[in-house]
């Protein structure tokens, strides 16, 4: 039984629930990886942090007893290795577009003889309570390697990339998506024909038996997401929570009744 209690769920078919985390701060992930979520995702890519405070967020997470993922800067080997080095149970890996783009991924975050990782980080295995010896025997079962399907040209080598061997699930990116489709996010044009495309993922990646994620703006979006057929799905995310909450505050006004 893995380790890896999300990358457990996701096998059994559970829809997982997470938080995704844009702001560059150990410090709020302190706060919200004790809250009551699946995952936690940090954002590499479209946040504004380096290494060393992505590392500091990972450790947060896990130390507060919580599942780090992270959504990489650029699928190449330096941001998977960076990534799993610092104790992230997944990776999601942007802008996957065709099967030998899969299989660098794939290739850059297992040990041989699966795949070309390198060996060396005295860290992580610490997330997942595993000395560097059993981490390095078991990180490749336990690890998850999610795939990013955000673009029209994706949508072409579908079958190509999740039949590649270590890939542990699909993640979407809805507004790229519909943005390489050629309709407007969050508009009634873009409905049907990114709906379409969103089903045709999801029957895809069942069919080669991987879970489906998708990123959602809010806590109803992703309840739709999950009736779908998504199973990897975020609930909230720290920058529109933090909007949101100020904004509610600035708009409070007193009852003068």
């Amino acid at each position: 039984m893995p380790a890896n209690t999300l990358k457990r769920r996701l096998l059994d078919g559970q829809p997982c629930r997470g938080v995704w985390l844009s702001i560059p701060s150990p410090a709020t992930v302190r706060l919200l990886a004790r809250m009551s979520c699946d995952w936690l995702a940090v954002d590499a890519e479209h946040g504004p942090m380096g290494a060393e405070t992505m590392m500091q967020m990972v450790a947060a997470i896990a130390d507060a007893g919580g599942a780090p993922v992270v959504r990489l800067a650029h699928a190449d080997v330096e941001n998977v290795k960076r990534a799993l080095d610092a104790g992230a149970w997944g990776i999601i890996a942007p802008m996957i577009n065709t099967r030998s783009q899969a299989e660098a991924v794939v290739a850059a975050a297992k040990f041989p003889p699966q795949g070309q990782r390198s060996f060396g980080s005295a860290w992580a295995g610490l997330s997942l309570g595993l000395s560097m010896a059993d981490y390095r025997r078991q990180a490749n079962a336990e690890t998850l390697v999610f795939i990013q399907v955000e673009s029209r040209a994706a949508l072409d080598n579908l079958a190509a990339m999740f039949s590649v061997p270590g890939i542990d699930g699909v993640f979407v990116g809805p507004v790229d998506l519909a943005i390489s489709l050629g309709v407007e996010p969050d508009t009634e044009s873009a409905d049907s024909i990114l709906r379409e495309a969103l089903d045709t993922i999801v029957s895809t990646a069942r069919a080669h038996g991987l879970p489906a994620g998708i990123y959602c703006p809010s806590a109803r979006a992703a309840e739709e997401r999950i009736r779908q057929g998504f199973l990897l799905v975020n609930v909230a995310n720290d920058v529109a929570a933090l909007l949101q909450g100020v904004r509610t505050q600035l708009d409070w006004e007193p009852d003068r009744s």
